[in-house]
């Protein structure tokens, strides 16, 4: 299977090289094509360092791929390139954020559903083996507190760039179902209470934070549960994206997507940033 990457500049990018041309991960998997405009000298190293062929724009790196990964750094770029590689039949992982427009999020899923192609990415975060375990510790009066990085001015698209690894855990933690939103920023901090029918999740970012933790307080029995999460996400996306080529199987169902997608721009709109 040969995979074209669309984009350079995000560190993901060479990551996926890292871990299927370096490590050779799979025997039967490799990297071979890359369009980089958004960063053309990384572009360039990373054909070097990894044998890459450098296409002259998106449509032949999925011409020539039998799986397409979207990287750039900016999620308002991802919408045409996902599109084209849906139509042109081809899987994609497309990288964080997934988009950042709730219309665009609807049109790629229903595209991928009508056309039957397979289509994961977001934040890598939510598939680390620590999430599953936190999971599992929340109940019915659980409130969970995510607290990671996160930069309101970003200049790739705000806070979409970050913000959405935060919301795409509660998403995966607590549910698609949540009812109501409460977004506040304090000078760039942002803390957001994200309401479901039995739970809460208290979603606080700041630029200056660095470990990502995550807390789980359980009134029924008293306890807390206090995790700091490793970031050994690098084999995530990669392994998502070949798993789901060789299993047919969608790592989890789109509208997981959807759903994150429309809880960031639920917050973005609360908050007014």
């Amino acid at each position: 299977m040969k995979i074209g990457l669309i984009g350079a500049q995000n560190s993901h990018s060479k990551n996926f090289c890292d871990i299927i041309n370096k490590n050779h991960t799979w025997d039967d998997v490799i990297i071979s094509y890359i369009y980089g405009a958004d960063d053309s000298e990384q572009a360039k190293r990373l054909c070097e360092e990894f044998n890459l062929t450098e296409c002259s724009g998106e449509d032949e790196v999925i011409e020539k791929s039998d799986a397409v990964v979207i990287t750039y750094r900016k999620g308002s770029a991802h919408y045409q390139a996902v599109i084209k590689a849906i139509k042109a039949g081809k899987p994609v992982f497309n990288d964080k954020p997934f988009v950042t427009n709730i219309k665009e999020a609807e049109e790629i899923i229903a595209l991928a559903k009508e056309r039957g192609v397979l289509l994961s990415g977001g934040s890598g975060l939510k598939s680390l083996p620590e999430i599953a375990e936190i999971k599992e510790s929340i109940t019915a009066g659980s409130t969970v507190l995510i607290s990671y990085a996160a930069d309101i001015a970003s200049e790739y698209d705000g806070y979409w760039f970050y913000g959405i690894h935060a919301v795409e855990l509660c998403v995966e933690l607590c549910g698609l179902d949540f009812i109501s939103v409460q977004a506040f920023n304090n000078n760039g901090v942002m803390i957001t209470n994200v309401l479901y029918a039995d739970k809460l999740c208290v979603i606080a970012t700041a630029p200056q934070s660095g470990n990502l933790t995550i807390s789980v307080s359980n009134p029924n029995d008293g306890n807390i549960i206090c995790r700091t999460v490793p970031m050994n996400f690098h084999s995530v996306g990669p392994s998502e994206l070949v798993n789901m080529v060789k299993t047919g199987n969608p790592p989890r169902d789109y509208a997981y997507y959807l759903k994150s997608v429309e809880l960031m721009s639920r917050i973005i709109e609360t908050a007014g940033i």
